[in-house]
Parts: C-alpha cells; structure tokens; sequence
C-alpha cells in the first residue's frame, strides 16, 4: 500500500500531472485505489483546498481513510527528542497531516509517497527522516509510478 501526502498531489495538479494536461494519472490513480493499492487519509484531504484539489477530494472520497494515529505521541516523543526541532516548529509538523500519515503507514505497514527529501541536519522536521526512525519506507512519486507499472500512454 502506497500513501501519497498532500504535496504529491498538489504538485501534480499544478505541474506535470495536471487534470487538462495528463488526465490518465488520475484515472490511474483511481483504478489503484479501487484496488488498495494507492491512497491518502483524511488529514492530506484537508490540506487540499484550492477549489480544484477540493472539487476532486469531494468527488473522491474513498480515496481518503481515516487515519490511524496510533503512534502520534511516539511520533511526538521522538520529534521532542531531537535537539534541532524548537517547539514552534514541533508543533508545525504535528499539526498537519505529516505525522498521522508517518503513523499510519507505520501501522499498516504502508510505503509513504512525498516530495520532500532527506535532510538529517535540517531545522525543519522532513518526513523521510521521521519515516526512517519509525521504520516505514519513504519514496518519491517517480519511484512509485515505476513499482507500480504506471503508464500514461496517448491514445
């Protein structure tokens, strides 16, 4: 199971993906979450709120589950625990979808699909790094698209 956060998303519909430009994505989409194997909770369908990603977020709302947040405070603990975090910029990342999306897939055993990359020394909390102290796999939206056999072919 692959868990897209906001960004993916976003980044998608303003970009290389977008709903006039490359319509085959998210049908392609769809069809993998028709079967489970793509998907989001509803924490990232919040962040979504431009009149476009909220008009899709509506028409797809089993896209959407809700989150497990089993691990939240372990999330929290570990974020507390290093040096480089301040506290406004804790409770930034624990606000948002990022660490319920990190707790889900590590609850479920998912892979966490995001743009953001690594950077162990940043002062900002990057998923990657949460996602690797809490052994849950973390990879781009290309890398996805390649495991899973996407293809966007004309017609």
């Amino acid at each position: 199971m692959y868990l897209l956060d906001a960004n993916v998303l976003i980044e998608a519909k303003n970009r290389y993906y977008s709903f006039d430009v490359c319509p085959g994505f998210w049908d392609w989409l769809k069809r993998e979450n028709a079967i489970g194997t793509v998907l989001s909770i509803d924490a990232v369908a919040r962040e979504l709120s431009d009149p476009d990603s909220a008009k899709w977020v509506r028409d797809h709302r089993g896209f959407f589950v809700a989150s497990d947040d089993t691990l939240i405070g372990d999330i929290a603990t570990w974020i507390q625990g290093q040096p480089r975090f301040s506290v406004a910029e804790t409770a930034r990342f624990l606000s948002g979808a990022d660490a319920r999306l990190i707790s889900h897939a590590a609850v479920n055993g998912a892979t966490v699909v995001t743009k953001e990359t690594s950077e162990p020394q940043s002062r900002r909390v990057k998923i990657p790094d949460v996602c690797r102290a809490f052994n849950v796999e973390c990879i781009d939206t290309f890398k996805a698209l390649s495991r899973l056999n996407a293809r966007f072919v004309l017609a």
